[in-house]
């Protein structure tokens, strides 16, 4: 928990709140007054805030004056002064505080590059597929076109399975950011275990013959580790394969961890 000084944001939260109402008891209690810190006639808000600064300050400043040197005068609420609010929570906000947890900020979408040297980053390709013969919602895009163009790593990977694909090798492997993927397509894969960074060469396209398809990579994403559902993939969202319509990877991503 800590105070509005400089440049620093507020703290907004239940502990704010909980703290407030420890605030207005101390003030009751302590011989402190009633005007100490009052409670709003509509309830304490969750920000920290200059009022709340200047009660904690005072507060600080009275433990002080009565030997507390554990606590320093500075307006945020350091450990010994939660110390002393403690003592004046009743039972129900102390079990409040206990139950309280800091929420986890949501993750940034991912800085994801190209899978080839000079294609267009990842994030902003639209998925056009799902992928054929591994279990689960893979959606992907088809992307090089050129046998022997080297893939490249969109974030650092590190490569988690084996696979196999039509005309090529293929790998299971997954990124810094939690998104897993499925490399196909490769003339060679790369070992098992194998930690690679963003931009280093993941293997090279194979030379399938355009009556297969034609030599390109197969950019697979399975987006659940990360946003807890699958990406949106075709026309309608969940196909038909090859079709296009579905949002940006990019798109998808920042909607989803929003």
């Amino acid at each position: 928990m800590h105070g509005v000084h400089g440049d620093k944001p507020p703290t907004i939260g239940k502990d704010v709140e909980i703290l407030k109402s420890g605030l207005t008891r101390y003030g009751r209690q302590s011989g402190a007054g009633e005007d100490f810190f009052p409670k709003p006639p509509a309830g304490y808000d969750p920000v920290y805030n200059p009022k709340t600064v200047d009660a904690v300050r005072t507060l600080q400043e009275l433990e002080r004056g009565s030997g507390n040197t554990a606590i320093k005068v500075s307006g945020d609420t350091g450990q010994a002064t939660w110390d002393v609010v403690w003592q004046y929570l009743d039972p129900y906000r102390r079990m409040q505080y206990r139950a309280f947890v800091v929420p986890k900020p949501k993750p940034a979408v991912p800085d994801l590059g190209p899978i080839y040297q000079g294609g267009k980053s990842v994030l902003l390709h639209s998925p056009t597929h799902d992928t054929d013969g591994i279990p689960g919602v893979w959606p992907a895009f088809d992307d090089g076109w050129a046998a022997g163009r080297t893939i490249i790593a969109p974030e650092d990977l590190k490569v988690t399975e084996q696979s196999g694909s039509a005309g090529g090798d293929a790998v299971f492997c997954r990124g810094v950011s939690s998104l897993e993927y499925w490399i196909g397509h490769m003339a060679i894969a790369p070992a098992t275990n194998r930690i690679l960074e963003k931009g280093e060469k993941v293997g090279v396209i194979a030379n399938i013959p355009w009556s297969q398809g034609g030599p390109h990579v197969h950019l697979a994403i399975n987006a659940k580790p990360l946003i807890g559902g699958d990406l949106l993939y075709g026309r309608n969202g969940n196909g038909p394969d090859y079709t296009y319509g579905s949002p940006t990877i990019g798109a998808q991503l920042k909607l989803a961890l929003s």
